[in-house]
């Protein structure tokens, strides 16, 4: 008996914890939220150009991001696993909505880059906050050579408790 008491007690508190937990993008370099205006925004390994167009219940972030090639190798010329995030956060960095869109495996085309849309439907909109938008990826790029060099790298919210 005791040790169910124990379990439940345990299973209660991390749900406690888990309720209190936030994703935050805090740390990711950010931009103010503007609406029908054409946008960049450049990170550690990827350029996105973008625009936040309002629809009737949610706003759509549509545009193209960019390798940057001095930043990753030249040699890693093949999508083997990528993942793109854009993130609406108020001026603490605490996400208000997030959408991902995950891409297929094949060449990196560095010139065309990748296409991409979002829909992000945000439950409340702080009347009194800056909002700010900050995107995140996930990647892993390979070469045409038989050394099996992979390149990773990786920017994203984190969840904090």
């Amino acid at each position: 008996m005791k040790r169910l008491v124990a379990s439940l007690a345990i299973i209660l508190c991390l749900g406690a914890l888990w309720g209190c937990s936030s994703t935050n993008v805090k740390h990711l370099i950010r931009q103010p939220w503007t609406l029908d205006n054409d946008q960049t925004l450049t990170m550690k390994f990827w350029r996105f150009d973008y625009r936040i167009a309002p629809t009737s219940d949610q706003f759509c972030v549509r545009g193209t991001a960019f390798p940057l090639s001095d930043t990753i190798p030249a040699w890693a010329n093949k999508v083997a696993d990528i993942w793109f995030a854009a993130y609406l956060s108020d001026a603490s960095g605490k996400v208000i909505a997030q959408d991902l869109r995950v891409f297929e495996p094949g060449p990196l085309d560095q010139p065309s880059g990748i296409g991409f849309e979002f829909r992000l439907k945000p439950q409340d909109l702080p009347t009194k906050s800056d909002l700010f938008i900050t995107f995140g990826y996930r990647m892993k790029l390979s070469g045409d050579t038989d050394k099996g060099e992979v390149f990773f790298a990786s920017e994203g919210a984190m969840t904090r408790f």
